[in-house]
C-alpha cells in the first residue's frame, strides 16, 4: 500500500467514504467495494482539452486548479502525493468530482457504446503492490489565493453537476437517407421511383407485340446517361378484401340452411382456397437515379439531418424540373409510368428488405411518404439476417412474427439469341410460370450513342491487338477474332446511321432471388429455375458467391455487389425483358372460378353482370368445346355460383346432369326442375313463349308510347315466326320443303291473332277451314303428330303458375330424350330424334320467358347448352340476336353453349359477344382457326396447337385429369389460357361429374 505523501493538513485521514475514493480499483480487494466488472474506466479523450491541448477538469472545478506534470518520457509513471484513501481538507476536489460526475455513479457506470476504456495513470491495484522504484517526488504547485468566490465554492462546494450523457447514433443499415414522396436520397445520389402497369401479353398478334416492344425501347434510350434499377415484386392477393367487395355486391344473398354452409362459410371457404394457393400479384417499379447531389447539396442535407430534418427546398425545386422530363417520357405508350404513390414506394422498400416474406400489417399507416434519417430504421428492425461467409442461401427471420425465409439469389450469365416475340417469352417474365412468386432486380446503365460508340472502338481496339500478338508470333488467330471484328464494324455502322434506339446499349446486372421455407426448398426451387431457363430460353442462371451482398441489391440505394456477370445488349433486347407482362383476366369483383395457367398464376374472377353494369356492353357469353371440354360443368358452376348470390338463374340442360344441382343442401329450398319428357300438355306452347311488352318497361311520354308499339309488334311477329317455324318441325320432312306448306302455315298464322292466349290448335283449325284438299291434309299431319306423348307439350295452353316462378334456381331438362345428329338427313331421324327438335327450340325460348318476367333491374342468368340446334331455323336466329341485345337493358348474363364454333359465327352474333369460353377442340385446324376466330386472336400463327392441347391427358397414366382448361376472352379483349378450380365449394363437383364411372364409391372429385 503506498504511503501518504506530505501534506500540510492533518495527519489522520478522514474516515472512508464512497465520496472521497480517488480511484475506484484502490478498492478492489475491499470486501465492500463492488465488482470490478460493474466498474467503469474513463478514456482519458473523454475529458475536456485544455488550452494547448492539455486535459482539464470541468469547470465546475476552482479555477486555479493545476494539474500533476506528466511523466517523462519512457520513465516510470508519476506517483501521486495524494493520500490512497482520502482527500485531506483544503485539497481540490477528486477526478471524478471534478468531472461533474460522483463516484458513486462512477462506480456503477457501464461502458458506454461497448467501447475500450483506458485506466487512468497512478490508480490501478498492481501498480500499488509493486516495490516502490526510484520516484520523484512531485511538489505541490504553489498557486495564488483564491478569488473570495472562489475561497467560498472551496468551503461550501456545490452539488456536483450530472454530466450529460452521449446520446447513440441510430444504427441504420440502409443507404438510404431521406424518403420524399416518390424521391428516395443516398448521401451523393437521388433516385425518383415510378409504378409501371402490367400490359397484355399472350394471345397478342406479333406487329402489336414488336410495336409495343419498339416503344419501351425508344423510352429506355430517352434515358442515356442515367442509372435504371428495375424491380418486379409481387403482393399476395388480398382474399379479406375481395370477399368484403363481394359481398358488398350481394345485397340479397340465399338465406342460410340449417346443416348446409352458409353465405358466410363459403366467402371464408373461397379465402381459404386463395391463401393456400399462393396467389400473388405482379407489381413493377422502374427507378431512375437521375441527379448526383453536388457538395453543397450534400453538406447541406448533412447539416440538416443534424437537426432532424432532410433536403432543402431549393434541391427540391431542382429535382422537380428533371422530374418532370422523367414523367413526359416514361408516361408515354409503352410503359405508360406514373410516379409511385407513397403507399407503393413504402410497399417496395418493406418487400426488398424482407424478401418474399409475408407483408407487415402496417404499411400504409402514414400517407404522407416523408421519412427522415431516424424513421427509416422502421425498415429494418424487424428483419434479421443469418448468413455464413460462402453460404449459399440466406436466412431471413421477423423477430416480430418468428417467420424466416431462405433466400437464394441468382444472376443471369450468358444469353442466346432470343427471337421474342416469335419464338421465345419475354425473359424477365418467364419465372411467373412456377408456383411460387420470386423477386427480379435489375440495375442497369443505358448507354447513349457516343459513350457504346466509345465502348465499341475499345472493345475493336482490343480485338485487333490480339490479332496483332498472333501476327507477331506466327500464329493463326482463331476465327471468332474475325467474326468479332466485323459484327463490331457491322454494329458500329448502325451506331453512327440508324436512330438512338439502334445506337443506345443497355449494362446491367439482373438478380432473381428464389426463397423457401427451409434451406433444402430454397435450393430445389433454385434447381427448378435454372432448368426451365436453360431448357425453354437458352439463358444461364448462376448461384454466385457474396449472397448477403446481391441480397442487399435488391434495396433501392444500395451498391452493386460486385461487378461480375455483367450483360451488355442492345436497348430491344432489354425491352423485351418485359418484366411488367401480364397474364390477368376476369375481374375483381366476381366469383372465384380458377387461375390462369399461362406464363403466371394469377387468380381469376368473373362478374357475369360486370358487361352490363360497368362496361355497358351485351350480357351474351358463349362456351365452346368438343365433348368431354368441360363446358356443362363449367356453366353449372358459374349457376350455381350466380344462385348463391340470389340471382335468379334459368339453366337448360337437355342430358340432364345439372339438375343434380337441385339437391344440394344449400340450394334444395330455392330449387325447381322441370322434366319436359314428363311436363303436362301445353307446357311449351309457343304463343305463350313469347311476352307481351309491359308499358312500365319504357319511358313516359310521346317516345316511350312509339317504342311500347314497336316492341307490341316485334313481339307479335316473332311469335308468328316461331309458330311457323314448330309446325314445319312437327310435318314430315318431304312435305316442309313443298312450296305450298309454307304458303299454308303462313297463311293460317297470319289469320290466327299473334297473342299469348292463342294456341296451335288454333292454327290447326284454320287449316281445317281453308278451300282445297292441302290444306286440310296438312291439318291432319299436325293432328297425326299431336297423338304422340311428347307432341302434346305444342298443344293446348300452358299449365298455370308454370312461367311466374320465383325460384333461385331452375332447371329445365329433357332427361332420356334422344337428340338428333345434324349431319344426318331429316328422311333418317327417328320419331323420337324429330320431336326432339321443337322441343328444344321451344325450350330454349321456355328458359328466356322466365327471365323476361319481373324487374328489369334485377340480376338474371340463363344458361342455354346444345344452341347448334338453334342455326338452322330463322326463329333461332332472331331469338339469340334478341337476346344479345336485349341483355344490357334486361341485366340479363345469357350464357350460351355449343360444341362447334361455326354455330355461333353462323348466327351472325359475334359482334354482340362481350365474354368467350373455348375448350378442348380436336385436331382439326379449320375448326380451331373459327374458334380463333371467335375470340378474335390472329390465326395461322400457332395458336391452333394451343387449342388443341388444352386439358391434355397424360398418356401414360391411366387415372382420370382432375381439371380441365379453356382459354378465354373477357369484355374487356384480355385473352388467356384458364384452368377451372370451383374444389372450394363443398360437394359441387360431386354434383357436376357427367363422366361414367365402373364404381361410383371410387370416384375421385374432379376439379373442374
Amino acid at each position: 500500500m503506498e504511503e501518504p505523501a506530505n501534506d500540510p493538513g492533518p495527519t489522520t485521514p478522514a474516515p472512508r467514504a464512497a465520496s472521497d475514493v480517488e480511484s475506484p480499483f484502490l478498492n478492489l480487494f475491499d470486501p465492500d467495494a463492488p465488482n470490478p466488472s460493474a466498474v467503469s474506466v474513463l478514456r482519458r479523450s473523454e475529458l475536456p482539452a485544455g488550452p494547448g491541448g492539455s486535459q482539464r477538469g470541468s469547470t465546475s472545478a476552482p479555477p486555479a486548479q493545476a494539474s500533476a506534470p506528466p511523466a517523462q518520457a519512457g520513465g516510470p509513471p508519476a506517483q501521486s502525493n495524494v493520500p490512497a484513501r482520502a482527500n485531506p481538507p483544503g485539497r481540490p476536489p477528486t477526478q471524478g468530482a471534478a468531472l461533474g460526475v460522483s463516484p458513486n455513479a462512477l462506480e456503477r457506470a457501464r461502458p458506454a457504446d461497448g467501447a475500450r476504456r483506458e485506466a487512468r495513470p497512478g490508480g490501478s491495484a498492481p501498480e500499488a503492490r509493486k516495490k516502490p522504484g526510484p520516484t520523484r517526488t512531485v511538489t505541490p504547485e504553489r498557486r495564488s489565493e483564491p478569488a473570495p468566490s472562489s475561497r467560498k465554492r472551496a468551503a461550501a462546494p456545490q452539488a456536483p453537476r450530472p454530466k450529460s450523457e452521449k446520446v447513440k447514433s441510430a444504427a441504420v443499415e440502409l443507404a438510404l437517407t431521406e424518403i420524399a414522396g416518390h424521391l428516395t436520397f443516398t448521401a451523393h445520389a437521388v433516385t425518383a421511383w415510378y409504378w409501371v402497369p402490367e400490359v397484355r401479353w399472350a394471345f397478342r398478334p406479333d406487329p402489336e407485340r414488336e410495336a409495343l416492344i419498339d416503344a419501351i425501347a425508344e423510352q429506355y434510350a430517352g434515358l442515356a446517361g442515367f442509372r435504371l434499377h428495375i424491380r418486379r415484386t409481387s403482393r399476395p392477393f388480398p382474399a379479406a378484401e375481395w370477399a368484403r367487395q363481394i359481398d358488398r355486391l350481394t345485397p340479397r344473398p340465399l338465406a342460410g340452411v340449417a346443416g348446409a354452409p352458409s353465405w358466410g362459410d363459403h366467402l371464408v371457404a373461397a379465402q381459404k382456397h386463395l391463401v393456400g394457393s399462393n396467389h400473388a400479384e405482379g407489381r413493377t417499379y422502374l427507378g431512375v437515379t437521375f441527379a448526383r447531389r453536388s457538395l453543397g447539396d450534400s453538406f447541406s442535407g448533412r447539416l440538416l439531418r443534424a437537426f432532424g430534418k432532410g433536403s432543402t427546398l431549393s434541391e427540391r425545386s431542382k429535382l422537380e424540373r428533371a422530374v418532370e422530363q422523367f414523367d413526359e417520357v416514361l408516361g408515354a405508350f409503352g410503359m405508360r409510368g406514373r410516379r409511385a404513390t407513397a403507399e407503393e414506394l413504402e410497399w417496395l422498400l418493406y418487400r426488398s428488405v424482407a424478401l418474399c416474406m409475408d407483408p407487415p400489417t402496417h404499411i400504409g399507416a402514414v400517407g404522407h411518404g416523408q421519412w427522415d434519417t431516424g424513421d427509416l430504421l422502421a425498415l429494418t428492425e424487424e428483419i434479421e439476417r443469418y448468413r455464413a461467409p460462402y453460404g449459399s442461401s440466406v436466412k431471413l427471420v421477423n423477430r416480430l412474427t418468428g417467420e424466416a425465409k431462405h433466400v437464394a439469389v441468382l444472376t443471369v450469365g450468358r444469353m442466346e439469341p432470343l427471337d421474342i416475340p416469335e419464338r421465345h417469352e419475354p425473359w424477365l417474365h418467364f419465372h411467373e410460370r412456377l408456383p411460387y412468386p420470386m423477386e427480379i432486380s435489375s440495375r442497369i446503365d443505358i448507354l447513349g450513342q457516343s459513350d457504346s460508340f466509345r465502348n465499341l472502338e475499345q472493345r475493336l481496339r482490343m480485338i485487333r491487338s490480339q490479332q496483332l500478338d498472333y501476327l507477331e508470333h506466327g500464329m493463326d488467330a482463331p476465327p471468332e477474332l474475325e467474326r468479332l471484328a466485323k459484327r463490331a464494324l457491322v454494329i458500329g455502322d448502325e451506331m453512327t446511321t440508324g436512330l438512338p434506339v439502334d445506337s443506345a446499349r443497355a449494362h446491367g446486372w439482373h438478380r432473381l432471388a428464389v426463397a423457401g421455407s427451409s434451406r433444402e426448398e430454397c435450393l430445389e426451387r433454385v434447381r427448378r429455375v435454372t432448368q426451365l431457363y436453360s431448357r425453354e430460353m437458352r439463358i444461364a442462371l448462376q448461384h454466385p458467391k457474396q449472397q448477403e451482398q446481391l441480397i442487399r441489391e435488391f434495396i433501392p440505394g444500395e451498391p452493386i455487389a460486385n461487378s461480375g456477370y455483367l450483360r451488355r445488349m442492345p436497348v430491344k433486347l432489354l425491352a423485351a425483358a418485359l418484366p411488367q407482362a401480364a397474364s390477368t383476366v376476369g375481374d375483381h369483383r366476381g366469383d372465384l372460378i380458377g387461375r390462369t395457367a399461362g406464363t403466371s398464376r394469377r387468380p381469376v374472377f368473373l362478374d357475369l353482370h360486370f358487361p352490363m353494369e360497368v362496361r355497358e356492353r351485351s350480357g351474351l357469353g358463349v362456351f365452346v368445346a368438343e365433348p368431354g371440354g368441360g363446358k356443362s360443368t363449367l356453366l353449372g358452376a358459374l349457376g350455381y355460383l350466380a344462385a348463391r348470390r340470389g340471382v335468379r338463374v334459368t339453366l337448360l340442360d337437355p342430358s340432364g346432369p345439372l339438375a343434380r344441382l337441385t339437391a344440394m343442401p344449400e340450394l334444395r329450398p330455392y330449387s325447381r326442375v322441370i322434366n319436359l319428357t314428363g311436363s303436362e300438355q301445353g307446357t311449351l306452347a309457343p304463343y305463350a313463349l313469347i311476352p307481351t311488352p309491359s308499358r312500365d318497361e319504357f319511358p313516359a311520354g310521346s317516345d316511350g308510347d312509339r317504342e311500347f308499339d314497336i316492341a307490341v309488334s316485334n313481339a307479335r311477329a316473332e311469335r308468328r315466326m316461331l309458330v311457323q317455324d314448330i309446325a314445319s318441325m312437327l310435318v314430315p320432312p318431304q312435305v316442309a320443303r313443298e312450296a305450298s306448306t309454307a304458303t299454308l302455315l303462313r297463311h293460317a298464322v297470319r289469320t290466327i291473332p299473334a297473342e299469348e292466349t292463342s294456341t296451335l290448335d288454333d292454327v290447326v283449325e284454320c287449316l281445317r277451314g281453308l278451300d282445297g284438299g292441302e290444306g286440310r291434309e296438312l291439318a291432319n299431319l299436325l293432328l297425326d303428330t299431336a297423338e304422340m306423348p311428347l307432341a302434346l307439350l305444342f298443344f293446348g295452353a300452358p299449365p298455370a303458375g308454370l312461367l311466374g316462378s320465383d325460384a333461385a334456381l331452375t332447371v329445365i331438362t329433357m332427361a332420356g330424350l334422344r337428340l338428333p345428329d345434324l349431319k344426318i338427313e331429316r328422311e333418317y331421324w327417328s320419331a323420337e330424334e324429330a320431336l326432339a327438335l321443337p322441343m328444344l327450340h321451344t325450350a330454349h325460348r321456355l328458359a328466356v320467358r322466365r327471365c323476361y318476367s319481373g324487374d328489369m333491374h334485377q340480376r338474371k342468368l340463363v344458361g342455354l347448352d346444345e344452341a347448334h340446334f338453334m342455326e338452322g331455323w330463322r326463329s333461332g336466329r332472331s331469338f339469340l340476336v334478341r337476346l344479345a341485345r336485349d341483355s344490357r337493358k334486361w341485366n340479363l348474363a345469357a350464357l350460351v353453349a355449343s360444341q362447334n364454333p361455326k354455330d355461333i359465327l353462323g348466327l351472325d352474333v359475334q359482334n354482340l359477344v362481350s365474354t368467350v369460353f373455348v375448350g378442348r377442340i380436336a385436331e382439326d385446324t379449320e375448326i380451331a382457326s373459327e374458334a380463333l376466330r371467335l375470340l378474335r386472336v390472329p390465326t395461322d400463327v400457332g395458336y391452333e396447337a394451343v387449342l388443341a392441347g388444352l386439358s391434355a391427358a397424360d398418356g401414360a397414366s391411366s387415372a382420370r385429369l382432375g381439371y380441365r382448361e379453356f382459354v378465354v376472352r373477357d369484355v374487356d379483349g384480355r385473352v388467356q389460357k384458364i384452368r377451372v378450380d370451383v374444389s372450394y365449394v363443398e360437394g359441387l363437383l360431386s354434383a357436376l361429374d357427367t363422366t361414367p364411372l365402373g364404381d361410383p364409391a371410387a370416384a375421385p372429385a374432379q376439379a373442374g
